[in-house]
């Protein structure tokens, strides 16, 4: 082998082992809570390769944590050009959610739910989106096809007695109630509603 060519393999070879220094340099940033410090390495590995969806996620996500929800959204926006994927889609969701966009966040969930119908994370965001805008009649449908999908998933069951109770549904609240404090009886929404409820 000649010099020039394992000159050439040892300087790849230590490109790729700083490379992958500086993206684990990057998770431990984060780990600390240093995201900023996470996001610029992230941003100097991006420009080596500007296209990647990897890098390009996650400075979205670093982004999101800094609350740079406009920045985070841009970003997975360019993700989606190069890769559909329903975590970008989720992470443009939740910074919707984060600013206070509730029809929106529920908009892109509702049309995301048109294939992947029985998404237990798009119905929960989607009726989050519905309960902060105060449509708890809305937020109730969302709550229930959870219920139906996972019936002992109790803490979304307190969330479809919330709703149901503040949509004025007080016979089907006190229905699913007593199924909740069957099974969660120490659940904060039973402590809540008991004295409304426990009639």
């Amino acid at each position: 082998m000649s010099k020039k060519i394992l000159i050439l393999i040892l300087s790849l070879l230590g490109a790729y082992l700083l490379s992958a220094q500086n993206i684990q340099d990057s998770y431990l940033a984060e780990a600390r809570g240093d995201f900023q410090n996470a996001l610029t390495i992230m941003q100097d590995l991006a420009r080596q390769d500007p296209d990647d969806v990897f890098y390009t996620m996650r400075q979205a996500w670093l982004s999101y944590l800094l609350g740079q929800y406009n920045q985070a959204v841009t970003l997975y926006n360019k993700s989606l050009q190069e890769l559909d994927h329903l975590d970008a889609h989720l992470g443009i969701i939740n910074c919707h959610l984060a600013l206070g966009e509730w029809n929106q966040a529920r908009a892109r969930a509702d049309q995301l739910l048109k294939t992947d119908v029985d998404n237990p994370i798009l119905l929960s965001k989607a009726a989050y989106a519905a309960y902060m805008n105060k449509d708890y009649a809305t937020a109730v449908g969302y709550f229930e096809r959870i219920a139906n999908l996972y019936p002992w998933d109790m803490d979304n069951r307190g969330y479809l007695v919330n709703n149901l109770y503040l949509s004025g549904n007080i016979p089907k609240a006190k229905t699913e109630y007593r199924i909740l404090k069957k099974y969660a009886p120490q659940s904060q929404i039973v402590v809540d509603y008991q004295k409304v409820l426990d009639q």
